[in-house]
């Protein structure tokens, strides 16, 4: 392994580590963070107001850590806040100098005290403004470089430390020291609330989702297959999670036609990644999470158009997520046992490349007609979902950028998710409203089945002949490989980039979604005894 994939290693380590100490399992004790026990003069804090536009009079509130801080402030916060427009759900004001211990305050707006669960949004927009009123706060103090962000709860710690968390997140690993404003590490804290078990919970659901976004904005030619899997080492082995690599001659021992056609065209080499995570006895069936890890897709000989490429590096979002999963998994000590599939490679135009009409052979003895190499994540995700059964899975997840058309149908407001189980489907959705990170439920009808079975000279084609319907007939294809499993196909194309538009506490660039959510379906589930 090269020295420079052990830097990158030990930067990325020393960026995401996070003490066992601070691991959230429930008999941890709880800690009570006081605000005046250390007194720094450039500490920000970030409060909220609610704003009510029916409410006659000025229809403005003060949350109850807020009026608790006006209130030793002698009202200097109140006044101040009335000499101008109230701020509305996504907007903030900072007031400097109203106390001695913080030298910059955030009021950010929470809406109306009225929201709740939303059953035609399928959002708890509770959660989802505290989110947004503690990411926009947040963000917002960070570029005054204060030395700390206390934020309040919000009323719901978890998602508060979720919103600040993200959104003064950024990737700016190679900009040049001088170059960096916001590069220099501020920590947040709890203010005025003792749920530091539901903070400590948010703060790791929004570091792993961090994790992903930062492994999908590292540079292709540097986040090699290789490097990847070195990372996954370094970052996983600590945390006692098994770590094996595996090579192009494994893949084709074991019949995965696809991966190794598509291996075949790069100089870098493919490899194939197994972790395994034991938070219970051993005995008990796992949970297999596949993510799709092309580290940049290139669209081979069906050469993807400029204006896409630039997004390529990203490609890898599903093994990004699924390595952010796992090792969140393990730091909150969650008792349920992970087999995470990673397959790893590079798909470039070479005389190596696979071809349009090439035939591959898959470990279920189904043939493969390559109708289009630009589809190449499900030739993986369908090998790995075959290998998969070597487990015997309590339920698959799969996780993959699979279809560009997503973008104009669904735009970053949900991923598209494709299930054979209703009972599935319910806790996916349930997490994903608590998330805000929604997912939304696409058909695996027959006639994709038909579109994708449509093929003279194999048992199925990679895609259909039609134009449109690529995502559900990516769907329909990997479900031929996977037997009698329950199984979530997540296909995240439209929600693996933003501009900044969709979520006020994630800025333009990589999103790490749907991290949060998966951690989060694997909750719901143990709370009802599922797992």
């Amino acid at each position: 392994m090269s020295r420079r994939y052990t830097v990158i290693s030990s930067r990325l380590i020393s960026q995401f580590r996070i003490q066992r100490s601070d691991c959230v399992h429930p008999t941890v004790q709880k800690k009570l963070h006081d605000p005046n026990a250390c007194v720094v003069r450039d500490k920000g804090l970030v409060l909220g107001v609610y704003y009510n536009e029916h409410v006659e009079g000025e229809g403005a509130i003060l949350t109850a850590s807020a009026q608790k801080f006006d209130k030793e402030t002698h009202g200097k916060l109140w006044r101040q806040l009335k000499l101008a427009p109230i701020p509305k759900l996504g907007e903030h004001r900072i007031f400097y100098d109203l106390d001695s211990r913080y030298a910059y305050v955030a009021v950010a707006g929470l809406g109306t005290e009225c929201l709740a669960y939303n059953d035609v949004e399928k959002l708890d927009e509770s959660k989802e403004a505290i989110r947004i009123a503690a990411g926009v706060g947040a963000h917002a103090l960070k570029k005054l470089h204060p030395s700390s962000i206390h934020v309040e709860s919000f009323g719901n710690a978890e998602a508060a430390a979720e919103g600040s968390n993200l959104a003064i997140w950024q990737f700016q690993e190679y900009k040049s020291r001088e170059k960096q404003p916001m590069m220099t590490t501020t920590n947040v804290e709890l203010f005025d609330d003792c749920d530091a078990f539901g903070w400590n919970v948010g703060r790791l659901k929004a570091e792993s989702q961090n994790l992903a976004r930062y492994l999908q904005e590292m540079p292709p030619n540097i986040l090699t297959p290789t490097a990847f899997a070195k990372t996954a080492v370094d970052l996983l082995c600590e945390l006692d999670i098994n770590v094996e690599v595996k090579t192009q001659g494994w893949a084709a021992s074991h019949e995965m036609g696809g991966f190794v056609a598509i291996g075949k065209s790069s100089i870098q080499p493919p490899l194939y990644v197994e972790i395994s995570y034991y938070g219970t006895d051993e005995c008990v069936r796992p949970i297999v999470l596949i993510g799709k890890g092309v580290t940049f897709d290139s669209g081979s000989l069906d050469l993807k158009p400029r204006n896409e490429l630039q997004y390529m590096k990203g490609d890898m979002a599903g093994a990004a997520c699924v390595l952010a999963i796992t090792r969140a998994a393990a730091l909150l000590k969650l008792p349920v046992n992970i087999r995470g599939v990673l397959p790893l490679c590079e798909l470039m135009p070479n005389g190596k490349s696979p071809k349009f009409g090439d035939v591959v052979k898959s470990a279920n003895g189904k043939s493969i007609h390559i109708r289009m190499p630009s589809r190449e994540g499900r030739l993986l995700v369908a090998d790995s979902l075959v290998y998969s059964r070597n487990y015997w899975p309590k339920f698959i997840v799969d996780i993959g950028t699979m279809s560009e058309e997503l973008i104009e149908a669904l735009d970053g407001a949900a991923c598209a998710c494709y299930t054979n189980s209703e009972e599935l489907f319910h806790y996916l959705e349930s997490a994903s409203s608590l998330t805000g990170d929604r997912v939304w439920r696409m058909p695996l009808w027959n006639i994709y089945e038909q579109r994708i079975k449509d093929c003279q000279v194999a048992d199925v084609a990679n895609t259909g002949r039609h134009i449109f319907g690529d995502s559900p007939n990516c769907a329909a294809f990997l479900k031929q490989f996977v037997c009698d499993s329950k199984w979530i196909h997540l296909d995240t194309y439209n929600v693996a980039y933003t501009k900044g538009r969709d979520f006020p506490y994630l800025r333009r660039g990589m999103t790490g979604r749907p991290t949060r959510t998966v951690i989060e379906l694997m909750y719901q589930m143990l709370t009802d005894s599922k797992l």
